[in-house]
């Protein structure tokens, strides 16, 4: 039997969108260094005079330019704007709700994703489990840091250590006067994080919740950390330790493009 003709792909319904993308896949391989409109040409397999055009046009917008001294053509700073604007605000919860959505359905637990906000942990989505004793919480309101699983996380993740930690110690005291949280003690707390790779908090930010956190990583954007929350009598240590395990496995096999976990010290 004769093998059948491998079907050609189907025609870009806007061939000039077309061909500018395929001119910017170009520029994002060629790197720092750029490449010669000859060199994009014969890559592209189009005709310099298009290719001129087309890379007038990205240049206009931001989406390339040309260095002075070589003439070289490189990806301008709008393409690479790109990602981080739309890792940001309301398209986070777009990009980790199957991720989120996954660890709840595993755990039977409210499911957090946050970021750092100054000394605080801004919460920015959740997922609640289909379970009758629940833990409350609301989007969009904030927490210390220094006593927050996910801050506690991202701390760790992000290089926070010794005298750095001070301020966001203090902060818990602004929070509730009379509880606030030693240097020393946070110290130890994100030291051992880092080292386990995911965090703990019991009972310090609310009486009769405990909190399991891990961070992730982006090169050029913030951390971000997704946690774990539930009544005590169903987080304790050994609990703590397989929802820390499973958070980790969860998030490396669905967290978005770009995004990585923070590694282990």
């Amino acid at each position: 039997m004769t093998a059948s003709a491998p079907t050609p792909p189907a025609a870009s319904p806007v061939g000039s969108v077309d061909k500018a993308l395929v001119l910017l896949g170009i520029l994002a391989e060629a790197g720092p260094e750029g490449m010669s409109l000859r060199d994009i040409a014969e890559e592209s397999g189009l005709n310099k005079a298009s290719v001129h055009r087309l890379l007038r046009a990205l240049m206009h917008r931001g989406f390339a330019e040309q260095s002075a001294s070589d003439q070289h053509y490189r990806l301008g700073s709008a393409a690479l704007d790109l990602g981080p604007a739309f890792g940001a605000g309301e398209n986070l919860q777009t990009l980790f709700g199957p991720v989120l959505a996954s660890i709840s359905q595993h755990t039977q637990e409210l499911v957090h994703l946050g970021q750092m906000d100054g000394a605080r942990v801004l919460y920015l989505d959740k997922v609640e489990p289909d379970r009758t004793v629940r833990v409350w919480s609301r989007i969009g309101s904030r927490a210390p840091a220094a006593r927050t699983a996910m801050g506690r996380a991202m701390l760790a993740a992000d290089g926070v250590r010794a005298e750095a930690l001070t301020a966001y110690a203090l902060a818990t005291e602004a929070d509730e006067p009379g509880t606030v949280i030693s240097a020393a003690h946070l110290a130890e707390v994100v030291e051992q994080t880092a080292a386990r790779g995911w965090s703990a908090e019991i009972e310090e930010n609310e009486a009769g919740i405990a909190c399991v956190g891990v961070a992730l990583t982006r090169e050029g954007g913030r951390s971000l950390a997704v946690s774990v929350t539930g009544p005590i009598e169903r987080m304790e240590a050994a609990r703590r330790e397989e929802v820390g395990q499973l958070l980790r496995e969860e998030l490396s096999r669905l967290a978005p493009r770009g995004y990585a976990l923070a590694p282990r010290s």
